[in-house]
């Protein structure tokens, strides 16, 4: 069983991983942890209470086959936080995959986990955290995965969940990814 730790704050994006948990859970199985900087609970965009069963300074990253990051307006929040730089750090250093979708590439690159990588983001994410990405290579696409590290468009969702499945060696075959891609656009 997978064990995947999901890093919320208030205001992330609910919608942004809403098919990546859903695959996650009935493909692969995993168990899913979810942790905020405190522990306490957070509110989505879409008005989701989200109860955290543990703190970040309080995990261990070694614990978890992936860590899954949302996007979302309220990612100022923990941005600039060593509790958040560190433990990400340390989940790369280790080789834990780390899936990112739109604003919280900027975790990433505070970070400096994207130094010298190709990443994307929406472009007003990007512009707006442009100092975050300082040495990494903005591409616009929808998504990119370099070894462990994904990052993704806020919009692209589907892909980010297909994405996520094949790091992770959900799918049984590139039938079942293409399934979920269709799923994931409605077409499915």
């Amino acid at each position: 069983m997978k064990k995947v730790l999901l890093y919320v704050f208030p205001l992330y994006a609910d919608f942004e991983i809403a098919h990546t948990l859903f695959f996650l859970r009935k493909i692969a199985n995993a168990h899913i942890e979810t942790v905020t900087m405190d522990g306490e609970p957070a509110v989505s965009l879409g008005g989701i209470t989200t109860i955290a069963q543990l703190a970040l300074g309080n995990a261990n990253p070694d614990e978890y086959d992936l860590i899954l990051l949302p996007g979302g307006d309220g990612i100022e929040e923990i941005l600039d936080n060593e509790t958040s730089a560190s433990f990400l750090k340390e989940a790369h250093s280790i080789g834990i995959p780390i899936a990112s979708i739109c604003s919280s590439a900027a975790l990433l690159g505070e970070a400096g986990i994207l130094r010298y990588r190709k990443f994307t983001c929406l472009p007003h994410t990007y512009e707006q955290y442009k100092d975050k990405f300082i040495g990494a290579a903005y591409t616009g696409e929808n998504v990119e995965t370099r070894s462990n590290i994904i990052t993704a468009k806020g919009t692209a969702f589907p892909e980010f969940t297909v994405a996520v499945g094949n790091l992770l060696g959900m799918w049984r075959n590139q039938q079942q990814a293409e399934k979920a891609l269709q799923f994931c656009k409605g077409n499915g």
